[in-house]
């Protein structure tokens, strides 16, 4: 990761760069406090990059080229993320096999001009970022080299016993630098706590820095022996990674997907529910995000979202699509859609503890839910979740047999609830969610 662009570098972890397509007044609207800090490490990346220039004499303008142009490949190859509109490359391990074989000084310069992308020449991008993200990656990638000279790293040669913990050195501090600088860029655009970016990325960002470095380290050693030759075979390995990654996220976007179409298709037999697993979805991720939970479990959090429901399809139509009351026999089939849920769910291997959350969204803060009569913080944290959302999308939509609520009787409706049916404190994340105007959309024909 290199530049901040997501909400979530937290799912790639290779090398993120930043990519705003919105003009200048749009960022400008994002407050003056994120203007200052662009502008703050622009002004530092340009000055260190002035400060710690290279000795020509030891290190060769050919060698800072040849690895600048490694880079360079390495950022045309970069992946699209599925969200936020970043970049991902696996350029970290080319930084760190020039601060092995080619010093601090020159490996800030190097990666500053050889991370620049095609989109970046075309205009594509802000000056103001692009100028960012040079002098971010000058500064992550300086500091870092100066720390694997300081830990006793070598410069121009490699010795494990000598050298091998000055390379973990500089891996950390490269992952600590650029996540640092992240958490602080996204904490300012999106009004967000730094903290809670740093210690989510941080966690998932390390192994992916960890699984490069050995990368990196083989690319040093073979160039400082055989010379441009040498850096380039370690291209085709380079792109090989990329291209797992590509596949990866390829993956995720079709599981993503493979699920939406599976909770359509189950709304598709009531029209009245069409699109409700979908809001579900987003408002309990929302709700998952101000209660601090960690970004992998928001991203399943959204995944459940949408199959809450799905052990509907076990369900006689005559029930479901029943527009009055349910007798006390139909009550008892329907309440088995969460047994048939976390069924189905089960055999989904990727989802883990999602079956368990799907099994209990049912349940009751007072013990009084089904299937299983669970109570208070007994019920998973994601289940409780996940039964907010859905009685508020429930309430604040179009039914045949009730007016839809407005989010305001809605939220007095839950609170009136709290500490009965619903989690308090789930319920006032929410209603902090909506009061900050997050990405919570009412259902059709709700009246804000």
């Amino acid at each position: 990761m290199k530049s901040p662009e997501t909400e979530s570098p937290d799912e790639t972890g290779l090398a993120i760069k930043l990519d705003f397509a919105e003009t200048k007044e749009g960022m400008m609207n994002k407050g003056h406090f994120l203007e200052a800090y662009i502008w703050i490490v622009i002004l530092a990346g340009i000055s260190f990059l002035l400060l710690v220039r290279p000795d020509l004499n030891a290190v060769r303008i050919s060698s800072i080229v040849t690895f600048a142009l490694v880079m360079f490949l390495t950022e045309i190859v970069s992946v699209s993320l599925p969200r936020g509109g970043g970049t991902v490359s696996v350029s970290f391990a080319v930084s760190l096999a020039s601060i092995i074989a080619l010093g601090p000084e020159a490996t800030a310069w190097m990666s500053a001009i050889g991370s620049i992308r095609l989109k970046d020449l075309q205009g594509k991008i802000p000056l103001k970022i692009v100028l960012f993200n040079r002098a971010m990656l000058a500064l992550v990638d300086g500091l870092a080299g100066m720390a694997y000279v300081a830990a006793g790293g070598k410069v121009g040669s490699f010795t494990f016993s000598r050298s091998f913990h000055a390379l973990a050195v500089c891996a950390v501090c490269d992952a600590f630098l650029n996540v640092t600088l992240v958490a602080l860029f996204i904490g300012l655009k999106e009004k967000k706590s730094p903290v809670y970016i740093w210690v989510s990325n941080i966690k998932q960002l390390m192994p992916n820095y960890v699984a490069l470095a050995p990368v990196g380290l083989l690319v040093a050693i073979v160039y400082m022996a055989y010379g441009y030759i040498g850096i380039t075979l370690f291209f085709a390995p380079l792109i090989v990674a990329r291209y797992s990654f590509k596949r990866f996220l390829d993956m995720r976007q079709a599981y993503l997907e493979t699920l939406r179409a599976l909770a359509g298709a189950l709304e598709a037999r009531d029209e009245y529910t069409r699109g409700h697993s979908e809001r579900v979805a987003a408002i309990s991720t929302e709700i998952g995000k101000k209660l601090g939970l960690p970004l992998d479990k928001i991203e399943l959090l959204e995944y459940v979202g949408f199959l809450h429901d799905v052990g509907k399809i076990g369900i006689r139509d005559s029930i479901l699509r029943k527009p009055g009351i349910l007798s006390a026999e139909e009550y008892a089939e329907m309440q088995k859609h969460s047994l048939f849920g976390a069924y189905i769910v089960s055999g989904i291997s990727l989802l883990g503890a999602g079956a368990y959350w799907i099994k209990h969204h049912h349940e009751k803060y007072d013990g009084t839910g089904f299937p299983s009569n669970l109570s208070g913080t007994r019920i998973p944290i994601e289940a409780r979740i996940i039964s907010v959302a859905d009685a508020y999308d429930a309430i604040t939509s179009t039914r045949p047999y009730k007016r839809p609520m407005t989010y305001r009787e809605a939220l007095d409706e839950l609170h009136r609830c709290s500490g009965a049916h619903f989690d308090p404190v789930v319920v006032s994340a929410l209603e902090k969610a909506i009061n900050d105007r997050v990405r919570v959309s009412p259902a059709p024909g709700v009246a804000n």
